[in-house]
């Protein structure tokens, strides 16, 4: 889980760090309407291997969350080595995962949106200044 972590991190700061090659500025409030779906609003914004990572974690979170609850839900069962309370606490802990992942990426989408002509801005300024 940590390393997934560390992957998703490395690869979110990677792809911010790419040159944004986006004529037009982003509307915000379509970018975060996107997002309702994880990673609409980085497709949006053009960051499509963003878009994977935050489909990817959502989707991981909430996987590990529903095997947890089948876990927890059936652990009169007898063929789990665990206590039931691992799998209570493990499900606990992955819905909550769920939701930070859920609210970074519909922040991430706004704020992309937000900077999507930031290099634009720049190049105004520096040809006035000429």
């Amino acid at each position: 889980m940590k390393r997934l972590a560390l992957f998703i991190m490395l690869m979110t700061a990677f792809v911010s760090a790419q040159d944004s090659t986006a004529t037009a500025p982003k509307s915000p409030k379509k970018a975060v309407a996107y997002s309702i779906i994880p990673g609409g609003g980085q497709l949006y914004n053009g960051k499509k291997i963003k878009a994977a990572l935050m489909f990817g974690a959502q989707f991981w979170m909430l996987y590990k969350f529903q095997t947890n609850r089948s876990a927890y839900n059936l652990w009169d069962d007898g063929s789990y080595m665990k206590p039931r309370e691992y799998y209570r606490d493990n499900r606990n802990k992955y819905a909550w995962y769920s939701t930070f992942v859920y609210i970074y990426n519909l922040a991430d989408a706004l704020v992309d949106s937000h900077l999507s002509d930031f290099d634009e801005k720049d190049e105004k300024v520096d040809k006035t200044q000429n």
